[in-house]
């Protein structure tokens, strides 16, 4: 997740076709996803192979952001899905802090329940004549920052999905560590700490038993308004007061009880990160190469602050990326 000074620019994604679809209803409110289909996949006629599939997972603090916010849609993903002629599948979720963690965790489980009964469908539905086809045998799992944390809750919660690889980008991690739960000076993004009221004055004048599942308008959305929220959660210590203190809640005690995890995890992280320490995605490396050996984890600690990659287009023939997607290749 980037600073307050990113502006979204749906020309990121001119060689998809995006469709939107509903994935569950709660209370009336849609819970969207959107299909992203390149358009060379749709002129090559009509297929004789599945496509490779990857999940991607936004970020934004599980307090903004939405589903297809460019600027948190990396370049070399982009680049990697169009080389690869991927169906990417990115879902939105319900946000904190007028939902809980486990509001989240139960949209996660819908968005892998609906995946595997109704992706193939849909895409027959949309283009009939190309016999597009996902391989839910080749699915990557990708997500940066809170979309991390929905990564890691993916591979250790649900099993029964053959994830083959996953991805994640300075996740949000390590959520029992007193960063989440301590006041004390965090200057993120070089931000001075905000004053908790604006997340109890936003409460107070919310509707009661309101859903939130989008930061702004989906087309188009000139800042993110929920990132103060978030950020002023964070530096007076009361995120977890809004995710929750239950097990299931946290990625480490997940992992130690995890029936299977993918063979291939790439982590990476910017050494100099103020939004998101580093030392949780340090402490996860070694907790996972720990408790699964037959694992292999790919670690990448580089300078920058959070979101340093997407800042910098990285791109997939650059150095350390590239070495990380030949890798990555070989499993997914």
């Amino acid at each position: 997740m980037t600073g307050p000074r990113e502006i979204h620019d749906l020309a990121k994604y001119k060689d998809f076709h995006i469709h939107h679809v509903t994935y569950k209803v709660i209370s009336g409110h849609p819970l969207d996803l959107s299909i992203l289909i390149p358009k060379s996949l749709v002129r090559n006629g009509k297929l004789s192979e599945k496509s490779p599939l990857i999940t991607e997972f936004h970020g934004g603090f599980l307090v903004g952001g939405h589903r297809i916010f460019s600027p948190w849609f990396s370049d070399w993903l982009v680049e990697l899905t169009l080389s690869k002629n991927a169906i990417v599948v990115t879902p939105d979720y319900r946000l904190l802090p007028e939902a809980n963690g486990h509001d989240i965790l139960s949209d996660l489980a819908s968005f892998w329940e609906w995946l595997p009964k109704n992706l193939e469908s849909k895409l027959a539905e949309y283009y009939p004549e190309n016999n597009i086809r996902p391989d839910f045998d080749r699915i990557l799992a990708t997500g940066s920052s809170a979309g991390g944390w929905m990564v890691s809750q993916s591979i250790f919660l649900h099993p029964e999905i053959n994830i083959k690889a996953a991805i994640m980008s300075y996740p949000m991690i390590d959520l029992r560590d007193r960063y989440w739960s301590e006041n004390y000076q965090k200057p993120i993004f070089g931000l001075p700490n905000i004053p908790f009221t604006i997340v109890e004055e936003h409460l107070k004048n919310s509707p009661p038993n309101s859903i939130v599942t989008v930061d702004g308008d989906i087309e188009e959305i000139s800042e993110l308004k929920r990132l103060p929220l978030a950020i002023s959660m964070v530096q007076n210590g009361k995120y977890i007061d809004f995710l929750g203190r239950e097990t299931e809640l946290y990625p480490f005690e997940n992992l130690v009880k995890a029936e299977r995890v993918p063979p291939f995890v790439w982590v990476f992280h910017g050494k100099q990160d103020s939004a998101v320490p580093i030392s949780g995605s340090e402490k996860f490396v070694a907790e996972l190469r720990r408790c699964r050996p037959d694992v292999l984890v790919r670690f990448d600690a580089k300078d920058g602050d959070h979101g340093f990659e997407a800042d910098d287009e990285v791109t997939i023939t650059e150095g350390w990326v590239k070495e990380g997607v030949d890798q990555l290749l070989e499993y997914w």
